[in-house]
């Protein structure tokens, strides 16, 4: 198991990334990263966890078992099949009425069949899609650009699943 980091304040407004990424937004604001959605010359995909809290809950227990942080966008479109291949069978079914989050993202490189999956809330992805799109609309990523994942206001991950 990984420890996760934070960076900066510790409490509401911290970072956290796994340990390995520490040195790649060490300088780099809570608040720069949610306006400029980078941090020097890196894309970065802010997950406020007071805003999707068990998304963040998500995205912090798929890295503490080994998925990654640093990410690459896949091919536009490829998020639907990525989506199915990760979210199927009974463990879709077991979700319900949940939403099935999948991590790494379905529109990455690196989602699709061995992506970790949790039950969400829908609204929750709703935000969180429209942060994927924003980041990779201001960083103008093309397919195979890297960014990392970070998520912020850690202090608001709930200790227990999403129960639907």
């Amino acid at each position: 198991m990984v420890d996760l980091i934070g960076i900066g304040e510790s409490e509401a407004g911290g970072v956290l990334v796994p340990p390995g990424f520490r040195d790649r937004v060490k300088e780099c604001t809570p608040e720069q990263l949610t306006k400029d959605k980078r941090c020097e010359d890196l894309p970065v995909m802010v997950f406020d966890a007071g805003r999707m809290p068990y998304i963040a809950r998500h995205v912090t227990m798929a890295w503490q078992a080994g998925q990654l942080a640093l990410l690459h966008r896949a091919e536009k479109g490829t998020g639907g099949t990525n989506r199915s291949l990760a979210c199927t069978g009974p463990r879709k079914q077991e979700m319900k009425p949940a939403s099935c989050d999948e991590y790494p993202l379905a529109s990455s490189l690196e989602g699709g069949a061995g992506a970790s999956t949790q039950a969400v809330p829908g609204g929750e992805q709703f935000i969180q899609g429209g942060v994927v799109n924003s980041t990779y609309q201001k960083n103008n990523m093309k397919t195979g650009d890297e960014f990392l994942v970070v998520v912020i206001n850690g202090d608001k991950i709930p200790q227990e699943a999403y129960k639907g």
